[in-house]
C-alpha cells in the first residue's frame, strides 16, 4: 500500500520545535540555520493545511490538536534511529597486543585490566604470556613487560616495580612454624622447601638474609615454572620464596602467608615499552601511564 507521508525533512524539523520549544535551539540540532527550519514549519503547516502551534506565544508550543503528532513523529524518529543503528556495522574495537611474563600475567595484570577497560572503553587487551628463557624477540607487541631484563631499541621504557622476595606459605603450615621447637627461620630445617627452576637463587639469597646456611635449600623441590611452584604452596606441599608485589592477591585474601614477615630480599625489576613512535603509540602510552598507577597504589 502507497504510504501518504508529510515532508519528511518538514516533519524532522516540526518534531525537533514541539520538542524543544525554541526555533533556534531545534536549528542547533539539526544543523541548519533558524530561517530553513521556519521555512520547514511553514511546509509543513501548508501540507496539513492548519496551524500546528500557538499564536502570541514566547515559546514554541504545539496546539492541543497537533501534539499527539508531535509525540508520533518522535517515537517512530527513535525506531528509525534505532534500527539504523543496529542495522549499521559496528567499529571493530581497537586491539592492543601485550606480553608479559606468565605469572606476572596471571597474577598481578589480569586482575587490574578490567579497571583499564572501564577507563579506555572500546579497547580489546590481549595478554601474550612469555616464559622465562623464551624468545619474545619475533613476537609481535604493542606493549611489552620484562623482568629482570633492559629493553632495548627504540623503545620507550619505564620500571613498573621492583620485586621483593619473601617466603609465603599457607596459613596452617605457618602456624605449625610458629608453633614448632624451632624459633624464627631456624624452624625451616624440618620444613619442605620449594624452588622453581626459572628463578634460580632466591630462595638462597632470602636464606642467607634468615642468617641460615644457603645450603639448606640445596635438597628443595624443584618445579619447571613459578606458578607450578606457586600451586604447590597453596596446596600446603612447603614454603615458598616468592615476589610478594606478584601474588599481592593471594597473601590479601590470606591463601598464603609470610611466616616471618619483613625479612625479605630485593628482586630484580618490572619494566615496560612500547614503541613511541609506533602504530598505537596513543594507547600504549594510556597503558603504560595506568600500569605505572597501578604499581603506584600497591
Amino acid at each position: 500500500m502507497r504510504r501518504i507521508l508529510p515532508p519528511l525533512k518538514a516533519l524532522v524539523a516540526f518534531e525537533a520545535v514541539a520538542r524543544i520549544g525554541s526555533v533556534t535551539a531545534a536549528a542547533e540540532e539539526l544543523g541548519v540555520t533558524h530561517s530553513a527550519v521556519s521555512k520547514q514549519l511553514a511546509t509543513i503547516e501548508a501540507w496539513f493545511g492548519t496551524p500546528l502551534f500557538e499564536s502570541n506565544r514566547r515559546h514554541m508550543v504545539v496546539t492541543p490538536a497537533a501534539a499527539q503528532l508531535a509525540r508520533s513523529t518522535g517515537a517512530g524518529l527513535d525506531l528509525i534511529a534505532s534500527a539504523a543503528q543496529a542495522f549499521a556495522p559496528q567499529a571493530a574495537p581497537e586491539v592492543l597486543e601485550v606480553i608479559a611474563p606468565a605469572t606476572f600475567a596471571m597474577r598481578w595484570l589480569m586482575p587490574r585490566l578490567p579497571d583499564f577497560q572501564a577507563r579506555m572503553g572500546d579497547v580489546d587487551v590481549r595478554v601474550r604470556p612469555i616464559h622465562t628463557g623464551e624468545d619474545w624477540s619475533g613476537i609481535p607487541f604493542d606493549v611489552v613487560i620484562r623482568r629482570g631484563e633492559a629493553l632495548q631499541g627504540d623503545l620507550r621504557s619505564v620500571t613498573l616495580l621492583r620485586e621483593e622476595i619473601g617466603l609465603l606459605a599457607r596459613p596452617d603450615l605457618a602456624a605449625r612454624l610458629a608453633s614448632g621447637p624451632a624459633a624464627g627461620p631456624m624452624a625451616l630445617a624440618g620444613v619442605r622447601l620449594l624452588e622453581a627452576v626459572t628463578r634460580p637463587g632466591e630462595l638462597a639469597r632470602w636464606l642467607v638474609a634468615a642468617d641460615l646456611p644457603a645450603d639448606l635449600g640445596s635438597g628443595a623441590a624443584r618445579f619447571g615454572h613459578f606458578y607450578i611452584a606457586l600451586e604447590a604452596a597453596l596446596a600446603g606441599q612447603g614454603v615458598l620464596a616468592a615476589p610478594i608485589e606478584v601474588v599481592g592477591d593471594l597473601v590479601e585474601r590470606g591463601d598464603l602467608v609470610e611466616p616471618f614477615a619483613g625479612l625479605r630480599v630485593q628482586g630484580p625489576e618490572y619494566r615496560l615499552g612500547y614503541a613511541p613512535a609506533g602504530e598505537k603509540a596513543a594507547l600504549a602510552a594510556a597503558f603504560s601511564a595506568w600500569a605505572e598507577q597501578q604499581a603506584a597504589a600497591r
